[in-house]
């Protein structure tokens, strides 16, 4: 699923994730109600992974994950999801 955060208090690794961005999660995450909005969701509760590479190389630049240039989406994706679940 895709979420926009809509108010300050999210931090990521590398400090406090700012109000707009958007991000791909596997679910809606515990602990952010009322600081962010579902703009892309999925029946069955799974994430759709519906990001271009773009988009994925973006969120993990700003969670300062770093990856090799070469990285498949999946395992980028992979990366993120495994920050944003610390």
């Amino acid at each position: 699923m895709r979420v926009k955060i809509t108010k300050p208090g999210i931090y990521g690794a590398s400090g406090e994730v700012e109000v707009g961005t958007e991000l791909t999660l596997k679910a809606e995450p515990k602990g952010w109600e009322g600081r962010y909005e579902v703009i892309q969701g999925d029946d069955d509760g799974k994430a759709a992974i519906t990001a271009n590479r773009d988009e994925l190389k973006k969120q993990a630049d700003e969670l300062g994950i770093e990856y090799a240039k070469n990285i498949s989406n999946e395992k980028l994706q992979e990366l993120i999801d495994a920050k944003l679940a610390e």
